[in-house]
């Protein structure tokens, strides 16, 4: 597999030689704008993750000060309850990754993503009109299977129509439309009831939709099911009339020509080892408190003891995570995956620490030390720099290999197994995160998710390898 690696490089340099030379500026351009557009279009289910993830954060607080639903009965939720609606999310996206790992593989990329959008509404209108505690966590169930659907969907989708050498640029606009439905719930979030803003999160779904209906199939998956004359077609339309299409085709068959059949293919040596790397990627992303810190931002800001509204504080971090992932733009394809991942995981174990730091001075400081609220700022500063990193690297990066690291004869099983491995660890972290502060304390807990970062660094130079501008068959 790894010399098939090396000849698929060479195929691909040379056609990306020959294609620069013939195609112009203004041709390319235009090309790339297309795929670009229906990325987006791909990308609006994770814009629904995104707003569905971090509608916790708005909706908790305006329950804390209003609990009465849209049908007129009370809410009430016990703390175990609180973690849950969080955490169940991640729960029910395990069950939809693994059953979007065989949907895209039959139904394909694009009527998987038409597939969710039932699941999508449904829970949506279930969670607004929720009448009591038990339907909303169901709602939040639900919700959490059809973004798993979604997620497996339209990262293949979206990895397997782009060009090779702005693939990290496209995946990244997917990861972009996480923090983007983030912030969308957030600031909606600040105006309207928390029922209202689950209706006004079915518009994403909707347009997801409509949308899909202009969307190619994706062609190394016609290629794998030997659908040649429609590829060439749909590759025609994606690279140009002077791409070299049958070096592509070459060599997405050579990345294929596995012996084994179905699951089988998944005991390949050279897949096991790939499996395993990206796996553990995705346990440092959620142990080191990825979406902790998403989902309970305006929690975790009063707890450290931040003086200001912690909602303000909320939406300036899903701010920052935009930003983060608009650098991660630049680094990504040009600095390679591994640098990035470096660099994201040295930057929030740092911050991490810092903010365990103060937490504890917090915690010990005497009735008469002014120290901590002279330093009010330092929480806010530190989860915004935590968000920041993680967002330039870890987050992108370790979804982006779980989709290219592996064949398209094999990709939605993989894909599927590595992600819902990330969200089994985010059920766990989310689920348990009371456990954990009662346990470590609360700065004792930053600690905690400095060290798995500072794991991370390691384990990424030594056991990591450069994908960028691979074909990824």
């Amino acid at each position: 597999m790894e010399i098939a690696g090396n000849d698929c490089r060479d195929l691909q340099e040379e056609e990306m030689l020959q294609n620069k030379e013939q195609e112009s500026r203004s041709a390319r351009s235009f090309r790339v704008l297309k795929q670009l557009g229906f990325t987006i279009i791909a990308s609006l289910g994770h814009f629904s993750t995104g707003s569905v993830l971090t509608w916790p954060s708005p909706a908790l607080s305006d329950l804390a000060r209003n609990n009465v639903t849209w049908v007129g009965t009370e809410l009430v939720l016990t703390s175990m309850q609180v973690d849950m609606t969080g955490s169940l999310v991640s729960l029910g996206s395990i069950l939809g990754v693994l059953m979007g790992g065989t949907m895209v593989t039959r139904l394909g990329r694009r009527r998987s993503m038409q597939t969710a959008v039932a699941p999508w509404l449904i829970g949506l209108v279930a969670l607004a009109l929720a009448p009591n505690v038990h339907v909303l966590l169901l709602a939040r169930l639900l919700l959490g299977f059809t973004s798993g659907v979604s997620a497996v969907a339209g990262a293949l989708y979206t990895t397997e129509i782009v060009d090779a050498e702005v693939r990290g640029i496209m995946y990244n606009i997917l990861c972009l439309n996480v923090t983007l439905g983030g912030l969308f719930a957030v600031g909606v979030g600040y105006f309207v009831r928390w029922f209202h803003l689950a209706m006004i999160c079915t518009i994403p779904p909707s347009l997801l939709l409509i949308g899909s209906f202009f969307l190619p199939d994706s062609p190394t998956l016609l290629v794998v099911r030997g659908e040649k004359i429609e590829a060439l077609r749909v590759l025609r339309k994606l690279r140009g009339p002077h791409a070299n299409l049958k070096s592509e085709i070459e060599v997405i068959e050579m990345k294929n020509s596995f012996r084994a059949d179905g699951w089988q293919k998944l005991l390949n040596r050279y897949i096991v080892k790939r499996i395993i790397i990206v796996v553990m990627l995705m346990a440092f992303l959620f142990l080191c408190g990825n979406d902790v810190f998403i989902v309970h931002t305006a929690r975790i800001l009063r707890e450290a003891g931040y003086p200001m509204d912690a909602d303000i504080g909320t939406t300036t971090v899903a701010v920052v995570r935009i930003v983060g992932m608009l650098v991660s733009f630049l680094l990504v394809d040009r600095m390679g995956r591994r640098p990035s991942l470096v660099a994201s995981y040295a930057i929030s174990s740092v911050f991490l620490i810092v903010l365990g730091v103060y937490v504890h001075l917090t915690e010990t400081a005497t009735p008469e030390d002014t120290t901590s609220s002279a330093l009010g700022w330092v929480p806010l500063v530190s989860v915004i720099m935590i968000s920041f990193g993680l967002q330039i690297g870890a987050q992108p990066v370790t979804f982006l290999l779980s989709a290219e690291y592996f064949p398209t004869s094999v990709r939605g099983q993989t894909f599927s197994i590595c992600y819902s491995s990330g969200m089994l660890c985010s059920f766990l972290v989310l689920q348990v995160y009371n456990l954990m502060v009662d346990a470590f304390t609360l700065s004792g807990y930053y600690w905690f998710c400095a060290a798995i970062s500072f794991v991370a660094v390691i384990f990424t130079l030594i056991f990591v390898r450069e994908t960028k501008g691979e074909n990824v068959g």
